[in-house]
């Protein structure tokens, strides 16, 4: 009997157990928004007089920095470490660095008071920029030269930007970034060929001496271009020139949707270090995916005139916005869909229906450029509302609304800065 009774006891132990183990699963508390959000992210903001805001979206910090305004008219790019602001004055041939003061020192970071740093360059019409591993790239139409910068010198006393003149490579419209290699892929004009775009690409070094030439590749014109450091991609007429770090210059033709029409091509290319692909955008069809490793391009998104396209801060997602205020979000490393939905925005004041109205190069010049109302660091989407003073964030992943920033003035356009 006390046999059994040892043994009852044993059985009802290990069944409580049991139970214990199936009613009682441990639940993870989701992490809301702002522990989720690097502490690091800003939105570097201005308004129409080009006054400057730096936004703390996770703090709802709102500053002014003691800094100039932009100019009127100035193109602002973001380097690759998302410290340096670059703004590009075309037509008064100025380049003016504006550091956000937030350093990345990969484990943790520092913030420094926001300032334009004392080094400026002059050059005639500063247009194309490329930013790829800490080098800034601008390309000067006024006479072919082409502006290069340094990160890890521009907190320095001493730095200042260079210049590579005298490439023989003309007045025209063209396009330079950088390569692994400490090498340069730029744009050449056919003098023989009318108008302002360039025929074909070389590679040169930092003294303007030719690395790399393929004339049996050469194209009717070419426009706008992208660097992961690996290769780089040019958006063609006839197709995708490719220069890579190896040396080796390619033509990737169009695929058979496309054609050398106006509007017909991509001349519009972007790309992420971290990422393999290149992401096209020709005006009358919409986003393509460039595989220069494999030579295949196919269409991602069907839908001419969007109103912009851009990659996420660790390049994770693609970001499509359509003309009919639609956002699609896309998977860098599969190209599927993740989410799609309606969200409305702000004005773009050179939005999809003004582009219509553009010649079709002043319009792939402008979707080059970044979003005036959308921003997104990895995990989540910054949208500037139509009111102007109301920055909803969603997560990037269901475009479900996670927190709002709300201003006391209205800004013109905004800039994801930080890491």
């Amino acid at each position: 009997m006390k046999k059994l009774n040892h043994l009852l006891l044993v059985w009802l132990a290990l069944f409580v157990i049991s139970c214990q183990e199936t009613v009682d699963p441990i639940f993870e508390d989701e992490k809301t928004y702002a522990e989720s959000e690097s502490e690091w992210i800003r939105l570097t903001a201005w308004d129409a007089n080009g006054s400057v805001y730096i936004i703390d979206p996770v703090k709802n910090d709102v500053s002014r920095p003691s800094v100039s305004p932009f100019v009127e008219g100035a193109a602002n790019y973001l380097s690759t470490s998302g410290r340096y602001v670059v703004s590009i004055e075309r037509q008064q041939g100025n380049v003016r660095f504006l550091d956000t003061g937030i350093e990345n020192h990969g484990d943790h970071g520092h913030l420094h008071t926001a300032k334009w740093l004392a080094a400026t360059a002059q050059v005639p019409l500063p247009t194309h920029f490329s930013a790829t591993h800490g080098h800034i790239v601008i390309f000067n139409d006024g006479d072919g030269s082409v502006l290069v910068a340094r990160e890890s010198t521009m907190g320095t006393p001493t730095f200042t930007p260079s210049l590579i003149p005298d490439l023989g490579n003309g007045v025209h419209h063209g396009a330079a970034t950088w390569l692994i290699g400490n090498k340069y892929a730029v744009t050449y004009k056919d003098d023989a060929v009318p108008g302002a775009l360039p025929q074909y690409i070389k590679l040169v070094n930092v003294q303007g001496e030719v690395l790399a030439e393929n004339p049996n590749v050469t194209v009717a014109g070419i426009h706008g271009d992208a660097s992961n450091g690996k290769y780089a991609a040019f958006g063609a007429t006839e197709g995708i020139l490719v220069a890579s770090q190896t040396n080796e210059i390619k033509l990737i033709p169009n695929p058979s949707s496309l054609s050398t029409t106006s509007g017909d091509w991509m001349g519009t290319i972007k790309t992420h270090d971290a990422i393999d692909v290149f992401y096209g955008y020709a005006r009358n069809h919409g986003v393509f995916e460039i595989n220069p490793s494999t030579n295949a391009i196919r269409k991602l998104v069907d839908a001419p005139n969007l109103k912009t396209y851009f990659i996420s801060s660790d390049g994770g997602y693609l970001i499509v916005q359509t003309a009919d205020e639609k956002i699609k979000v896309f998977d860098t490393a599969n190209g599927s869909e993740v989410k799609s939905r309606s969200i409305a925005s702000a004005a773009d004041p050179d939005g999809a229906t003004l582009r219509k109205e553009m010649p079709a190069l002043e319009a792939y010049r402008v979707m080059s450029e970044p979003s005036p109302v959308l921003a997104a660091s990895e995990g989540f989407l910054y949208v500037l509302k139509p009111d102007r003073t109301t920055i909803q964030i969603l997560d990037i992943k269901t475009l479900e609304e996670v927190s709002k920033v709300m201003l006391d003035t209205p800004i013109s356009t905004m800039m994801k800065v930080g890491f």
